[in-house]
């Protein structure tokens, strides 16, 4: 279960000003924060459990072997050259996970969201995508990437509406981007 801290839990640089709550356009709504590291064991069993179609379109694999290490990677961000928000229902349950990472042209920060099936169509990954873009432009990127599996039509309409370029394939994925003025 997703917690919300207090102050004397928050690690250093945490952006507490991305905390927040979005109602969904179906009437639920849900909690969104940056992520912390005691989410790790969370974020692990999320991907243990998630159905094979969502990690696929995420990982580009069904069965993504994660490392103890890779997954604490995934959890602990600093804030700035790497960010992610977490979604939780009402319940305190995590539903989705959006983030940036610097490329390594470090004006580019390459962008994800993975979505639990049961959330999706409401704007939740929308939302958190948007939310990415202030502190990403803060933290100096001009540039904002994207790769997803070109059959992920849903992906590519959230991108679409957010402004991203046209879709082009490269190697067999697709790839998007949104220059931050």
């Amino acid at each position: 279960m997703l917690f919300w801290p207090t102050d004397t839990e928050l690690p250093a640089g945490y952006p507490k000003g991305l905390e927040g709550e979005f109602n969904l356009s179906d009437g639920r709504h849900a909690r969104i924060r940056p992520i912390l590291p005691a989410d790790v064991d969370d974020l692990a069993d999320a991907i243990k459990h998630a159905d094979s179609e969502t990690l696929f379109h995420r990982f580009f694999t069904a069965a993504p072997h994660l490392s103890e290490k890779q997954i604490h990677y995934l959890a602990e961000v600093d804030y700035r050259s790497r960010l992610a928000l977490v979604a939780a229902d009402d319940e305190g349950r995590g539903v989705a996970v959006a983030r940036y990472e610097c490329h390594t042209d470090c004006s580019v920060a390459e962008v994800a969201v993975v979505v639990a099936p049961e959330w999706r169509t409401g704007g939740l990954a929308t939302e958190m995508l948007r939310c990415l873009e202030e502190p990403a432009r803060k933290s100096g990127f001009t540039e904002l990437d994207a790769v997803y599996l070109p059959e992920n039509r849903a992906i590519a309409r959230v991108f679409q509406n957010l402004g991203y370029s046209d879709q082009r394939i490269e190697d067999g994925l697709a790839r998007v981007s949104k220059a931050l003025v």
